[in-house]
């Protein structure tokens, strides 16, 4: 029992480190698409899934996002492997409600799907700093950005920790032992967790205080490509409003 557990958190750990991770193995055109453009169609496609529960306009924001993505060079697989998660949960909370109303399921969870997968378009695509860079020349309060820029490093840093520290003690067991020893390793393994977490967490302020902690600030002007994405999603908006 105890080592399903542990194997369930250990998966968790990764897929909720892998949702927030930015993509740079490879590079697509959206990476090369100005942050501030793709933070604002982030928004916009994300406003087109939840705004309205009918299914046809859902479903046509859930398509458009993955030709989108597709066109663009992002792996479906990747995507479709960060978002599944929540989509899966999301069906399963309003799996209720399809008893008396089965579409209103479906469109619940397209919705959700659809929002995620705009979501992970901006996270695989731009740093977070160049996100947090986007938010500052939309005029976003500095200490709402500095409060979103730590809690994410944060975040990424806790669960790397839980994952060495979980991978640390799989590699030491010998033999499965008793669920007394279990619980007893695990409280430590807890404790030992929040050290590490503050530690490192103390050793990256440092550093980023060190070096300044500055940000991108934008000068350049809008390119071509950026403007051709402007246009996708312009039609993209005009289709929905129309049907």
């Amino acid at each position: 029992m105890h080592e399903l557990l542990e194997r369930t958190i250990r998966e968790a750990s990764g897929y909720f480190q892998n949702f927030l991770i930015h993509e740079y193995t490879k590079r697509s055109i959206l990476h090369k698409i100005d942050p501030r453009i793709k933070l604002v169609s982030t928004i916009v496609f994300i406003l087109l899934a939840v705004s309205t529960f009918d299914l046809e306009k859902v479903i046509l924001t859930f398509v458009f996002l993955l030709v989108i993505s597709a066109i663009s060079g992002l792996s479906l697989r990747k995507v479709l492997g960060r978002i599944w998660l929540f989509t899966l949960f999301s069906f399963i909370v309003v799996l209720p409600v399809s008893i008396n109303n089965p579409l209103y399921s479906i469109t619940f969870t397209l919705r959700v799907a659809a929002s995620l997968i705009a979501i992970q378009m901006l996270i695989m695509t731009t740093n977070f700093a160049e996100i947090c860079s986007a938010l500052r020349y939309f005029k976003v309060p500095e200490t709402f950005v500095s409060a979103l820029w730590l809690a994410y490093r944060y975040a990424i840093l806790m669960f790397r920790e839980l994952l060495s520290i979980l991978l640390a003690r799989e590699s030491r067991r010998v033999s499965k032992g008793s669920h007394m020893d279990v619980w007893r390793k695990g409280g430590e393994a807890v404790g030992l967790f929040f050290l590490r977490s503050f530690e490192k967490a103390e050793r990256i302020q440092l550093a980023l205080e060190a070096r300044g902690e500055n940000r991108v600030s934008y000068s350049r002007k809008f390119k071509t490509l950026d403007l051709i994405y402007t246009i996708i999603v312009a039609f993209t908006v005009l289709w929905w409003v129309v049907i």
